[in-house]
């Protein structure tokens, strides 16, 4: 219980400093707040297996979620709601982010076949995988609980979470009962 509240206290410290930008094109960009998951140091493998950081995420209003392609019953539904907000949203140049949960399982190569089995626009979706503490940081700053069930899944909650383009939480919807217009109200113009 310790380690994990000082976890959390390091990680809520982290994000109060903002990222300093390595290279003059990510200086042109607005530095994330003290409130951004773009502070995040985490690197991550895309389904095209290119490395990424959040801070690649800049610059587009994102719904983000935690699930892993393995999944039997909720992360199908989560892809759905995901799906269900995209298309109420068009024109509203929203990205989607899936994380899974399950790194070691979920290879790029995996991620693709997930993403082109969903029928999920590489345009607008972006699948990721990173490293256990990568999971385990973005997984307490977005407040998505889980853990491993013991039958090579993950319990785990079922978490929307609308970013804007700085990487800062506009708006969560903890549960499966999504309205997508509803959803979509959240979303500024």
């Amino acid at each position: 219980m310790l380690r994990a509240l000082l976890v959390a206290w390091a990680i809520s410290f982290a994000l109060s400093f903002p990222v300093m930008a390595h290279d003059h094109a990510a200086m042109a960009q607005a530095a994330p707040s003290g409130a951004s998951l773009f502070n995040l140091p985490s690197h991550w493998t895309d389904q095209n297996g290119r490395a990424v950081t959040l801070r690649d995420l800049a610059g587009r209003k994102s719904v983000v979620a935690m699930g892993y392609t393995s999944c039997p019953d909720i992360c199908p539904l989560i892809v759905a709601n995901m799906a269900a907000i995209e298309k109420a949203a068009q024109g509203r140049g929203l990205r989607f982010v899936f994380v899974t949960l399950d790194p070691k399982g979920d290879t790029p190569e995996k991620l693709k076949a997930y993403a082109e089995a969903h029928g999920l626009d590489p345009a607008d979706w972006t699948l990721l995988a990173g490293n256990d503490k990568a999971v385990r940081d973005l997984a307490a700053v977005l407040g998505v609980r889980y853990r491993a069930n013991g039958e090579g899944g993950f319990d785990h909650s079922a978490l929307l979470t609308l970013l804007n383009e700085n990487g800062e939480v506009l708006y969560q919807k903890p549960d499966m009962q999504v309205d997508p217009a509803d959803f979509v109200a959240h979303v500024p113009h």
